[in-house]
């Protein structure tokens, strides 16, 4: 099962490599939305570097995806404001940083706990 890791560019890494994920760094909406059409098991998306008016789009390819999508953000939500993109994705982990990444890899690689194979 590959996991795929998609991180702002710059991200430190450190704490977010897990045997059988790659991580993959993005600038723009457009390449992340590029890693989600790549294929993948599950992925881990640290969406802090996505700007506001390009969240729909990258919902979109989410959408199109049909694999599990967990969106880490790494400060907290009220879980209350409206982001198509949280509704596209499978899960939300926000406000712990890199651990959040390292919870929502440890989900995905157990895939009775999101309803996979």
């Amino acid at each position: 099962m590959e996991l795929l890791v998609i991180v702002p560019a710059g991200t430190a890494r450190q704490g977010m490599v897990t045997a059988g994920a790659r991580v993959r760094e993005y600038a723009a909406a457009a390449e992340v939305i590029a890693e989600i059409e790549s294929g993948f098991a599950g992925a881990v998306l640290l969406s802090d570097g996505i700007a506001g008016t390009d969240l729909e789009a990258v919902a979109a390819a989410v959408r199109r995806a049909r694999k599990p999508v967990i969106e880490v953000r790494n400060h907290g939500w009220d879980g209350m404001m409206p982001s198509p993109l949280s509704a596209a994705c499978r899960g939300v982990i926000s406000g712990f940083g890199p651990a959040g990444v390292q919870a929502a890899l440890a989900v995905l690689l157990q895939p009775a706990a999101w309803g996979g194979e």
